[in-house]
């Protein structure tokens, strides 16, 4: 009983607030015609009152034609303004378009109303707004709307029917959108016409809401091709996310099939020597098909086995130091490794990485110019045309996308995955440090680690978060779209590297 007595005190404080600010809609009237071919033409009464609120223009009026289904799915209806009046006389208008729908903005820059009471009659004709059920069909009709910010003391919904249609069932709800107030009465519900009104007013972002279900088989309704077509014009962006995925799927296993097949593996058998002029960075580059620590590793052991540096090891802390010395000829990349190397003893340590960086480049550069296009083939080109695919999809959708929600969700994708970018990049660096020996390198590994802790919790809670506040399929698609694309992306990066014919006898040897 209290509940219910605060929320009439409450009503009644904000519809007394209204009133004082000297602005209401005295009288709202919805009169409803539905045609035979499915439409339906609107006329409006709108009776709006101001006073000692300074100089006004005319009347703002928002018609939501953007719809959300049960499937989630966007649904587009059609609205065209016919006639607009004030006074009883023609009265100038614009449309412009709003977050879900579009807006009539009613009245003359240049003039000014008079204060008191005007009254606005607006006629158009929408479509897509029946619903078509097993045994019966039916107009489910927002009479309102909840978009206004002042009071409207009363609300009339008139429907008409088309020739030959009884009504046979109806409904109404009053109050904020979702609620199923009852305010209202029924005045007429038989035979074609449907008349109700509210019996209380209707305080601000408060609406009046009908169902009339009437005759089924008097309105021809949409066939499946039409059904299938508006389907696809209202969720143009989703479709053209599922095809950019569906696409950037094909030409990848086109593209893969065409240069990144690895050739044919050949037959292993024992060999007793490493092939000529090879050494085991060349090897070891030549089976990863790419540069990393190891091939560094093994370049200076290289080194050290033919007399050309000592390697220095003291509780798992490496150093290494340049000999000038004869001994066995050195590869093409060791000579360039060897020749990059200062005089003196150098430790491997964070604080040399200016020096040892400048050892690992003249290493890497002189592996990729002997073996890159040679032993095997990156097939760059490949994937940079895939990535460049993938964005412009990926970026046509969300812009197919109404009221900005693809953008929202583009922007959501590319934040997540650039925050995650730099999380497996210091998770990469704890794993490295932990697996080098040494008490420090293990100190200094568990603080990134626990410095790691709130950034993955806030890269994991944000986007779960954000999906399900977005209550929009339109945004949770462009995100996971995104980072599908990523993931395509990055899978097939890898996927598009292949060995040549030579490389891949070179491999058969290594094996």
């Amino acid at each position: 009983m209290m509940r219910h007595l605060l929320s009439c005190l409450l009503f009644v404080a904000a519809w007394t607030s209204a009133v004082c600010a000297g602005e209401r809609i005295t009288s709202f009237t919805s009169d409803a015609t539905i045609n035979p071919d499915g439409t339906v033409e609107v006329r409006e009464i709108i009776v709006w009152s101001f006073e000692d609120l300074g100089p006004r223009r005319g009347l703002l009026r928002d018609f939501p034609t953007r719809y959300t289904d049960r499937k989630g799915l966007t649904v587009n209806v059609g609205f065209d303004v016919l006639a607009v009046k004030r006074d009883g006389r023609d009265e100038p208008f614009a449309l412009e378009n709003i977050s879900n729908g579009r807006r009539i903005k009613i009245g003359d820059k240049n003039v000014f109303l008079d204060e008191g009471e005007h009254r606005y009659g607006i006629t158009y004709k929408t479509t897509r707004q029946l619903g078509f059920f097993a045994t019966y069909d039916e107009l489910y009709w927002n009479v309102t709307g909840n978009a206004w910010d002042i009071p409207i003391q009363k609300a009339i919904a008139i429907v008409r029917l088309p020739p030959g249609a009884r009504i046979i069932q109806s409904a109404g709800y009053t109050g904020l959108s979702g609620s199923d107030g009852r305010n209202f009465k029924t005045v007429e519900a038989q035979g074609a016409t449907f008349r109700a009104e509210t019996t209380r007013g209707l305080a601000a972002s408060e609406g009046f809401t009908i169902a009339v279900g009437f005759t089924k088989g008097i309105v021809t309704p949409p066939n499946g091709a039409e059904i299938a077509t508006n389907y696809a014009m209202d969720n143009a962006g989703l479709f053209t996310l599922l095809a950019g995925l569906l696409g950037i799927l094909g030409y990848y296993s086109w593209a893969w099939n065409r240069v990144g097949r690895d050739p044919p593996k050949g037959t292993i058998i024992p060999l007793f020597a490493p092939p000529p002029a090879l050494g085991p960075a060349g090897a070891r580059f030549i089976w990863r098909q790419k540069f990393d620590d190891k091939t560094f590793a093994a370049a200076m052991v290289g080194l050290a086995v033919k007399g050309r540096a000592r390697i220095f090891d003291s509780g798992g802390d490496h150093a290494v130091e340049k000999l000038h010395s004869s001994g066995p000829s050195l590869t093409q990349a060791e000579a360039l490794l060897y020749g990059a190397m200062p005089s003196g003893k150098v430790a491997l340590q964070q604080a040399n990485h200016a020096r040892v960086g400048a050892m690992r480049s003249a290493l890497e550069t002189a592996l990729d110019k002997e073996f890159d296009g040679v032993a095997f083939l990156r097939n760059l080109k490949w994937s940079v045309w895939g990535i460049i695919l993938s964005i412009l999809a990926l970026i046509l959708a969300a812009v197919l996308m109404p009221g900005g929600e693809g953008i929202l969700g583009l922007f959501a994708a590319t934040w997540t995955s650039g925050w995650w970018i730099g999380i497996l990049a210091l998770l990469w660096s704890v794993a490295k440090g932990f697996a080098q020996s040494g008490a420090f390198n293990k100190i200094a590994s568990t603080a990134k680690g626990i410095f790691a802790i709130p950034f993955i919790i806030a890269g994991t809670a944000g986007p779960i978060f954000m999906l399900m506040g977005a209550q929009s399929l339109q945004v949770t698609a462009i995100f996971v779209g995104g980072i599908v694309f990523a993931m395509i992306n990055a899978v097939f990066f890898a996927l598009m590297k292949a060995p040549t014919i030579n490389g891949r006898k070179l491999m058969d040897q290594i094996e």
